[in-house]
Formats: C-alpha cells, structure tokens, sequence
C-alpha cells in the first residue's frame, strides 16, 4: 500500500545539496534552467535531435546565457553516457514530450522517475482517463483517437449534452474546445490535430464529456520511501476562475485545512498512485462537479514553474521545486512549516493579446502595487511579448485578503484605461 498524506506535510530541506540537473526536451518559453539555477543547480539540457525538433521544443536560454546541453539522436546509450561523464544527479521533463526520455534515462541512471514503459500515464490525458477508469478511480468519459470517423462514431453513442475536445498530451499551449455535437467537432478538428503535432509530436486527440468550469491546480511531489514504494504529498491547490470569454481570469492560493482542499487532495493521491508516479513532481489539473465530485481533466510529470513560485514560498515556507529535486531516497516526513496565518496569494492574468505592444505605464503602475509581489517579466519590457495565458501575469500577497481584493479590481480597473495604448501593434 502506498503511503500518502493529504494535507501539505513536506518542507525545504536545508541540507540538500545541489547538483547537476537534466532537463528534458525543454519547450521554447521554458524558464527550468534559470529556475534551477537561481536554486544553486547546474543544468544540462537534453535537446531533441535538430533534424525533428519542432517549434515547440526550441533550445532554451538559461540564467547568464544558454543552458549546457546534450543532443538526443535517438541513441539512448550514447545520452546517458554524456549526461554520467556530466554528473547528471537528477532528471527532469521539460515538457509533455520529454516525460518519456526522461524516465527511460534517469532509469539507467539509478533515479527512476516511473516505469518507461508506463511514461504515457504521466502525461497522457487518454491515458490517465483509461486507467483511473479501469481502476474504479472517477475519471471523465471520453475517446483517445487520431481518428476523426472513430472519434464521431463514440459521440453518436454516447450522446452527451457537451463535449470537450483537447491534445492528448497535457501540458501543451492549445486550449481545449467546447462543442456541441459532431458538426463542431469535425469543424474544430483539422486544427487542432495540427496544433497538437506541433507542440507535442502526437496527432491523437481526446474527446471528453465537456467539464465543470470549476477547476483546480494541485500540486504533488513523490519519492521512494525507505521500502521502495512511493510516497505522495500534496504541496499546494490553486482555484482558478475564469472570465465570461472562459479566458483565465485569476487563480487562488487555497488554505490547507478548507474542505474543498483536503478532497481535491484525497482524490490526487489516489490517481498519482493509478498513474504509477514514483519519484519528481506532478501538475494535476482537476474539475470539480457537485453531483460526482473531483474528476481528473489532467496530470502532467513536468515540474511547474511560474512567477508565483517565490510568493508560494513566502507565504508557506515551502520551496516545491527545491524539494523535487531532492535526490536522496528519504520519507516525506518532515512537518509542514506554516507561514504567516491568512496569508493571501492570487495570480491576476494580465488581458493583453498576443503580440501586443507593452505600455511601460502599466509595468511601472503593477510595481507600485501595495499587494504585488512579481510581475512578469513581458509586462515589464523586458522580454518578448508572449501569449498572456503563457505568463502575462500579476502575484499579488498579503496577510490582508481585502487589500488584494481591492487590488485585484484595480488592475482590472487600470487595464480597461490603458488598452487601447497597449494594443497598438509592433512596428
């Protein structure tokens, strides 16, 4: 039986010592190597071979210039030499498409990420579906297929009141599709098969029973205990909210003991134990329905980095990339260290479209906030403009929950004032 804890129970372990970290098939917006290297680490990226790379998985740039890096060429044995001779400690996915090279070289390196022969479950939306419904864990009804007539005929026999069309690989920039029936569907479908071959190498697509607008971000990270089976721990749950255009509007900081919280966990405890997760982190996306409780849209074994990672940490004490690197096979035992009682954490997403000019009125306004604790760096000017669901956003924390609130309605305030400026198309 594999031992869990529902609630957030781990903390930074002072005495672990840095290394050498793999990062595998790292996505071209990727900020693992600096990340990692703010942390003492030393990062070697593991590139696919030029002649297939896609756009997608273009090199990354690390803290102080490129990331060292090893190209795969499909010769297994020749990559994990170099990353042995580089004194490669740990591994990690840099993306959906390198969860399985990962697993198959920190296997031959002696820090099993999960089964190779399992990888598509950890990151594998069709894949997790099957198997957590095969293990009577409750899972949403749907169809993994690059099959368009396949894919037709399970809508024309299931008959739902809505379906979801997504890549089958998670974790990849393309948000999924509401449809109505089988006309949207093979409308919507030429497209998005294009754009999951793009950024994931996979063309299957999944067809899902369309899902509660309420959903969740939980965090976990795994590891061997001392009899070799694996322990689990919930690190943090963050609400999202969305606007009426189902753009990410918000997402909140939950507090361990809210109800809502310890069920969401209970429940990704039981699925990262379907998905065979062992060791390194886990990024669970999770709808919530009244009538069926949590269902898994989907989890990904790809350590999550984004601004809010420091305001997590100040508001927690908790360093949850920190700890997924933690190489030594030790128990998740050590008690969580709570932070200041009360203290509020919500990331804002920035409205901006892609490719619009960046008004420096609103960068130097966000950093004036009295709740805001990181803005991002595109809305600052100081890197490219990306789309805003890729990281245009605002981490606003306080022990004072009304003073972000009346923050938050600000930006939104501030940002209807400022957007015919900050639409103006680059020259």
């Amino acid at each position: 039986m594999t031992m869990a804890s529902a609630a957030p129970v781990v903390a930074p372990r002072s005495g672990a010592g840095a290394g050498t970290v793999a990062i595998v098939a790292p996505g071209g917006s990727s900020s693992h190597a600096e990340s990692f290297t703010q942390r003492g680490w030393r990062s070697v990226t593991v590139e696919l071979d030029t002649r297939c790379r896609t756009s997608a998985l273009a090199p990354v740039q690390g803290a102080g210039g490129r990331a060292e890096s090893v190209e795969h060429r499909g010769s297994l044995r020749q990559t994990v030499k170099a990353l042995r001779g580089l004194g490669v400690s740990a591994v990690v996915a840099g993306s959906a498409a390198g969860v399985g090279l990962a697993e198959r070289i920190a296997w031959h390196l002696g820090l099993p990420l999960g089964d190779p022969e399992t990888s598509a479950l950890r990151h594998d939306r069709g894949a997790q579906a099957a198997a957590l419904a095969r293990a009577g864990v409750p899972a949403p009804r749907g169809i993994r297929s690059a099959s368009l007539a396949e894919v037709l005929a399970w809508a024309e026999t299931c008959r739902l009141p809505g379906y979801l069309l997504a890549p089958a690989a998670a974790g990849v920039p393309v948000e999924p599709v509401p449809c109505d029936g089988k006309q949207q569907i093979s409308t919507f479908w030429p497209a998005m098969k294009r754009a999951a071959a793009l950024h994931s190498d996979d063309a299957c697509l999944v067809l899902t029973e369309r899902l509660p607008d309420r959903q969740f971000v939980v965090n976990s990270v795994s590891r061997p205990g001392t009899d070799g089976r694996a322990e689990h721990a919930i690190t943090d749950v963050w609400a999202e909210t969305r606007s009426r255009d189902r753009s990410l509007d918000r997402v909140d900081l939950l507090f361990p003991d809210e109800p809502l919280t310890r069920v969401l966990s209970a429940y990704v405890l039981r699925v990262l134990d379907v998905l065979g997760v062992m060791r390194g982190p886990v990024t669970a996306r999770v709808a919530y329905a009244e009538d069926r409780g949590p269902l898994l849209v989907s989890a990904l074994a790809v350590p999550g980095v984004s601004p809010a990672d420091e305001a997590l940490r100040r508001a927690t004490g908790y360093d949850r990339l920190t700890d997924a690197l933690d190489t030594p096979v030790l128990p998740l035992s050590v008690p969580f260290v709570p932070g200041p009682a009360g203290q509020r954490v919500v990331r804002v997403c920035v409205r901006r479209d892609d490719g619009a000019a960046v008004d420096p009125r609103l960068g130097r306004f966000l950093r004036r906030l009295p709740t805001a604790v990181v803005v991002s760096a595109d809305l600052l000017g100081h890197a490219p403009v990306r789309p805003a669901a890729r990281g245009a956003e605002v981490v606003l924390s306080s022990d004072e929950p009304d003073a972000v609130e009346a923050d938050y309605h600000v930006i939104r305030a501030v940002e209807g004032y400022l957007r015919p400026l900050s639409m103006t198309p680059r020259m």
